[in-house]
């Protein structure tokens, strides 16, 4: 079993990353009110561009430097090839599901065209992959503080989920923004100390829910640092608050514990291309510009109600643009970091392998919001890679090669089946303005 998960979850990451850019490119045009269907041209048209300059680059640049060359062209030239979308959807008011298929069979020919002009054969081959190991080029104490500090954020994320869908909204009215950062700042050292300083998991877990139970007792509870200005935040609150602080706590003491600990940080983090890194804050910087940015406020509200918003001065032809350009940067960007990381080449045969339209399935699975689209693209993910690598894993020979190929787009109709009823799709998403 360990080695199963030793095989799959790493590959199951390299593949979630380039779906949820694909998915959060997307989501900032339908978020603005245009429909994007071309997700799977604009995928295909990066990884493209980024092939052809790393190609003609190699020789002249070499390492990440070549890498990081092929992923600007990629996002460069995608988000240009964008902008036909934008000016059919926004300008000629278009039908936006026509557009994106159109942009999707041009973006094919025109690569397919280019592809064997260039090579004969329409293939083009990198040379060379991004490295797996992160610590190539991370600090150990840096790839420590990211990873616990990346459990920690979403832990904090999902008990903000879940108290609101058990009180019905009401546990966000309790919680104190400082308060939440502080707690944020002090689960970080703990898990920080822990790993360092505590050979046993076992202890450490233990240490964990100790060093809990007394911060709620004592500083929360009693204010008995309350007179410090540092703390001063992390020491008052309501429940709500309180309940947080403590369980972020726990998480720390479970990102220090041998299990789960070593686990996460050896098997699965430690085995990462640092493109996954890059992406991974692309997506955290873009759940704060979408909810806690005027800019991410005026970007939602023309995908609602656009005629609101233009009566308040807002050019909504204008976020409908950045919406469909950041779509086609973001899309771009998985195209190519699925080619230097999991595929080596430029295939005109296969193309995408139909990425782009899983990573609009996980948008829609995702409710069009951020953590979501996190969640559905690691299963589609998941599912893919189980396609994959079913071939090569003699503990899954025993299953037929063709299940599992379908796999993943029968696992799609049946989610997109039970998740129809609440469709959370912005309003006039599609309606041209």
């Amino acid at each position: 079993m360990s080695s199963l998960l030793n095989s799959v979850v790493p590959s199951a990451i390299a593949y979630t990353i380039p779906l949820l850019m694909g998915a959060l490119g997307g989501l900032y045009s339908e978020r603005s009110g245009v429909t994007n269907l071309c997700i799977e041209g604009l995928m295909l048209m990066g990884c493209f561009c980024c092939a052809v300059v790393m190609t003609l680059l190699n020789g002249i640049v070499s390492g990440n430097a070549l890498f990081l060359l092929g992923l600007g062209a990629a996002v460069l030239f995608t988000a240009i090839f964008s902008i036909l979308h934008a000016v059919a959807s926004i300008n000629l008011k278009a039908d936006q599901t026509i557009s994106g298929t159109a942009i999707n069979l041009l973006s094919t020919a025109l690569t397919v065209y280019l592809a064997r002009a260039i090579t004969n054969s329409g293939n083009i081959t990198i040379i060379g992959v991004v490295p797996w190991n992160i610590q190539l080029f991370m600090p150990q104490a840096c790839h420590d503080i990211l990873w616990s500090a990346l459990f920690i954020f979403l832990a904090w994320i999902l008990v903000k989920k879940i108290g609101n869908m058990i009180t019905k909204g009401a546990f966000s009215a309790g919680l104190n923004t400082k308060a939440a950062a502080f707690w944020f700042a002090e689960s970080l050292v703990i898990a920080l100390i822990l790993s360092a300083f505590i050979p046993s998991g076992i202890l450490a877990a233990a240490l964990a829910a100790v060093l809990a139970l007394l911060d709620y007792i004592l500083v929360r509870r009693k204010g008995l640092l309350k007179d410090v200005p540092v703390l001063r935040s992390g020491s008052t609150g309501t429940a709500a608050s309180f309940l947080t602080g403590v369980i972020l706590l726990l998480v720390a003491g479970l990102l220090s514990t041998m299990g789960l600990g070593a686990f996460l940080r050896t098997m699965i983090f430690r085995r990462v291309y640092w493109t996954t890194v890059l992406c991974l804050v692309i997506w955290a910087a873009s759940y704060f510009l979408l909810y806690k940015t005027s800019f991410g406020l005026r970007l939602r509200a023309c995908g609602e109600h656009p005629s609101a918003v233009a009566s308040a001065g807002v050019n909504v032809y204008r976020m409908r643009y950045i919406g469909v350009i950041a779509s086609g940067v973001l899309a771009g960007l998985g195209g190519a970091v699925y080619l230097i990381t999991v595929g080596g080449e430029f295939n005109s045969a296969s193309g995408m392998n139909g990425l782009g339209f899983l990573a609009i399935a996980g948008l829609i699975f995702g409710q069009w919001k951020p953590l979501g689209i996190l969640g559905s693209t690691f299963f589609f993910g998941f599912c893919y890679t189980m396609a994959n690598m079913s071939r090569i894993l003699p503990s899954l020979s025993f299953i037929p090669a063709g299940l599992f190929s379908a796999f993943p787009y029968v696992a799609t109709l049946i989610v997109l089946i039970f998740t129809s009823k609440r469709n959370a799709a912005p309003l006039a998403s599609g309606q041209p303005y």
